[in-house]
């Protein structure tokens, strides 16, 4: 893979206000894809001393937030929400919202904000990542079909607004096979903000040698290496006990939990910090671990042939062989 070196700027530095900056925080962003690692990834950079990571990991705001804001007033607010204990002691500070990488104006306002910030993306084999995918849509109420062959027959039908889940947020995640074009949605990426500016993985590198892959994230984003040495897996398989708990904490009833959820992440701090431990408590409460059923061949089939040419454009942009995963 080629690989054109970028330096930070010397004189690059973060500020809060109107002040004179006060000291120098690389900026970096975990844009995707999901279910390919992005939270252990995130745990891991997030525990380094020297890197402030957001409140929470998926912040979503430069999809989510007000498009009208000047740059200056976007990065002040996206400063003072997300990273409360940003200080002298770190060198760089990131996020890790997998919305980035579908949503090219995203990653144009980021840009505008911080013009030298790169972008990480965890890649893996489409047809194991939709499988996945699926899995937690249904774990988070967003899809109610529990089949992966039919809800993927559906995403015509659901397209023209059919057949959504009534505690469904955004019908558009349950596009399978957008969701799963990672090489055009890498390829954007890398034209929006520059090849050197990118760095893409893949999971399996994640999960074989999590240690040199930890490494490489931390020489692209100019931190030195902590001594780490452990790198527990995270975001396992996991079901809901009740449906009608994981409605409530998902919105679905419209009032009790989603108010919480909107003072959650509204810009008052004290809604954030009462709110996050009962959530927190009632996903654990409700969350058990289960086994991923095995994909029916013949779909198995099927996903492979629809994201074949995704698989060659990844293949190309890695300059890695990916043919395995067809």
């Amino acid at each position: 893979m080629s690989s054109e070196a970028v330096e930070f700027s010397d004189d690059y530095a973060i500020t809060t206000g109107n002040h004179a900056p006060l000291w120098q925080a690389r900026p970096f962003f975990i844009v995707g894809a999901p279910r390919c690692g992005t939270t252990a990834l995130s745990k891991y950079l997030a525990e380094n001393p020297e890197i402030c990571f957001a409140k929470p990991k998926e912040t979503h705001f430069f999809v989510l937030e007000d498009r009208q804001l000047t740059a200056k007033e976007l990065t002040r607010r996206y400063l003072k929400r997300h990273f409360p204990n940003l200080g002298p002691a770190h060198k760089a500070m990131g996020e890790g919202s997998v919305s980035y990488l579908y949503a090219p104006e995203a990653i144009g306002r980021i840009l505008v904000s911080f013009p030298q910030a790169r972008f990480i993306v965890l890649l893996r084999n489409p047809v194991e990542m939709i499988q996945s995918y699926h899995a937690r849509l249904l774990y988070t109420r967003e899809e109610d079909e529990r089949d992966l062959a039919t809800a993927w027959r559906l995403q015509g039908q659901r397209a023209a607004g059919q057949h959504i889940p009534s505690t469904c947020r955004d019908a558009r995640v349950l596009q399978y096979l957008e969701a799963g074009r990672l090489g055009s949605h890498l390829e954007a990426l890398i034209e929006a903000a520059g090849r050197a500016r990118v760095l893409p993985l893949v999971l399996d590198d994640l999960r074989d040698d999590p240690a040199a892959t930890y490494a490489r994230v931390l020489d692209f984003i100019g931190v030195p290496s902590d001594g780490r040495s452990e790198f527990k897996v995270k975001n396992e398989h996991r079901e809901f006990k009740h449906a009608w708990l994981q409605s409530i904490f998902m919105g679905k009833f419209g009032v009790p939990m989603t108010l919480l959820i909107r003072l959650h992440q509204s810009n008052w701090d004290l809604p954030r910090r009462l709110t996050r431990p009962l959530r927190r408590k009632i996903k654990k409460i409700n969350t058990v671990p289960a086994q991923r059923a095995d994909i029916d061949p013949a779909l198995r089939a099927e996903l492979s042939s629809a994201f074949a040419p995704e698989v060659a454009k990844l293949s190309r942009l890695l300059d890695r062989d990916l043919s395995h995963w067809k």
